[in-house]
């Protein structure tokens, strides 16, 4: 039994150092993505890989468990069958476990922080993209390159939810942050191409407009003359004239003109006059343009004139997303003079969204206009700092756990003789595991980075355990726990990222966990 007992426990250590070296690889590819101006697919598909990872660390304790009962059991029971199922099972409760727990945080959430979670997510992209500072945070351009810094970035919006004064900070910078965010979605060159679409579609309208024949009295009589010549032929054939076709057929006569020429369902097949009349209202009709929306377009206009035309600019403002009253030429001479067309489809898209930016929380109610983005924005500041606990309570826990089993190695190895730990030296090991656990979650809480010393981050953690009216003892609890939480993951992910950066990139041949930062 001591030998096998020794396998296992190596067993055990070279699993938990595997584990290891995926968790914290995973932990610094994750502080990369929330820590940084990734969308929200990209924290998606790293959530997938954290919930699989938390679900893993979970099995690793029941086989651990159940290992250490099998090798103490006359009849080898559990077998290992029930063991590899028992830590699927386990694997999978954990993963779909978070999965509901953050689904239910998000959904629990009321109008309120949906509407300052909807902002807090746009000052967040702010800072990422240096387009705005704050006051009380420390001094450096590049801090959100840095490791602290990225940890603070993924814990802002979370902490800002708490600030009172956040709309206060936005009001200078939601604009040039909104225009920042169109910039980035539709580059000035990717718009050139819009607009060169958009033209061609206009020529396109244009050349059918252009086969249109102008109106002049002298093709009005051609017409007319041909017209009445077609009908007097047509009748020639049955020996008629217009003056003596026999009343029994005139309404048939009439029916068959009227197929070509508009005349009256009375007209008189003798009526020269009135059908030359018809003609010339089926000419002019022809011969009068086309009409864009209200504009009646005369024929004979080249293609800059059409293009000039309100009705022409209304379309193409359509679809070019400018506001009213932009004009859109039909060429553009230098990179200057589009430039200001490319800033008039900006200035309107930067007031759109604006105006969201701006509404009150009514508008962010179950079923309201901005309740999905609201949503995605509550998701966006709960997920990253959720993600980032868990994710360093898996690495603070099985670290120590690895101790403890290094530390049973080590006793049972100075124990000759002996097939299991005595009692005393079981507690030792035990007290290793918890001493280590204890120990660093006690020198994470009480030790601080410059982010952490920073005015800025003490006061908006105060914040967040401030105690307000009605609170109860479990919530000032509760409120107490998430700060520390807050302040832990704020040092130690700022302190383990190299390490973890080194794992993923050397020993995990640069990993990326479904996620390639864009250059």
């Amino acid at each position: 039994m001591r030998t096998q007992q020794l396998k296992q426990l190596v067993f055990l250590i070279l699993l938990t150092l595997v584990y290891l070296c995926f968790e914290l690889g995973f932990n610094a590819r994750l502080l990369d993505v929330v820590g940084g101006n990734a969308g929200p697919h990209d924290v998606e598909r790293l959530e997938v890989f954290g919930r699989t990872l938390s679900g893993v660390a979970a099995a690793l304790v029941l086989l651990q468990v159940l290992l250490r009962r099998r090798l103490h059991s006359p009849s080898k029971r559990p077998s290992l069958l029930r063991i590899a199922v028992g830590c699927l099972l386990v694997a999978g409760a954990v993963f779909v476990t978070i999965k509901v727990f953050v689904d239910v945080l998000v959904a629990t959430r009321d109008a309120e922080f949906r509407r300052v979670a909807y902002n807090t997510i746009l000052l967040q992209r702010s800072l990422v993209n240096g387009q705005a500072e704050l006051d009380g945070l420390v001094d450096d351009k590049l801090l959100f390159a840095q490791p602290e810094g990225k940890a603070f970035l993924a814990l802002f919006p979370f902490l800002a939810l708490s600030n009172q004064r956040l709309d206060e900070r936005m009001k200078g910078t939601k604009d040039q942050v909104i225009g920042n965010i169109v910039r980035s979605s539709k580059t000035g060159q990717q718009y050139y191409e819009d607009y060169l679409e958009a033209i061609k579609r206009t020529h396109t309208s244009w050349q059918k407009y252009a086969r249109i024949p102008s109106a002049s009295n002298d093709d009005l009589q051609r017409e007319q003359d041909k017209a009445w010549n077609d009908y007097v032929d047509s009748l020639r054939k049955h020996n008629w004239t217009p003056y003596t076709v026999p009343g029994y057929r005139h309404a048939a006569v009439v029916k068959k003109v009227r197929q070509k020429v508009p005349v009256s369902a009375r007209w008189d097949p003798s009526d020269e006059v009135a059908f030359r009349d018809a003609v010339e209202q089926r000419y002019r009709k022809s011969t009068s343009g086309i009409t864009v929306g209200r504009d009646r377009i005369p024929p004979g206009l080249s293609f800059a004139q059409f293009v000039a035309r309100p009705g022409v600019q209304a379309q193409l403002r359509e679809a070019l997303a400018l506001p009213p009253g932009a004009a859109v030429a039909h060429d553009y001479g230098s990179a200057a003079e589009f430039k200001r067309l490319y800033e008039a489809m900006v200035g309107k898209a930067v007031r759109d969204r604006r105006a969201s930016y701006d509404s009150d929380a009514a508008q962010f109610e179950y079923g309201a206009r901005l309740f999905k983005d609201g949503n995605e924005a509550a998701r966006a500041a709960i997920v990253p700092p959720v993600a980032l606990a868990f994710s360093l309570l898996g690495a603070i826990g099985h670290f120590s756990k690895l101790l403890y089993l290094i530390a049973t190695l080590v006793l049972l190895l100075r124990a000759p003789g002996q097939d299991t730990l005595s009692r005393r030296a079981g507690w030792t090991a035990m007290t290793v595991l918890m001493a280590v656990f204890i120990g660093v979650w006690s020198v994470l809480s009480l030790v601080d980075n410059r982010v952490t010393r920073s005015p800025l981050f003490t006061q908006m953690l105060e914040q967040s355990r401030a105690a307000e009216e009605g609170d109860t003892g479990w919530t000032r609890a509760r409120k107490t726990l998430v700060a520390n939480v807050t302040h832990v993951v704020a040092v130690g992910q700022g302190y383990s990222y190299p390490l973890n950066e080194a794992i993923r990139v050397n020993l995990l041949q640069d990993l990326n966990y479904g996620y390639e930062p864009t250059p």
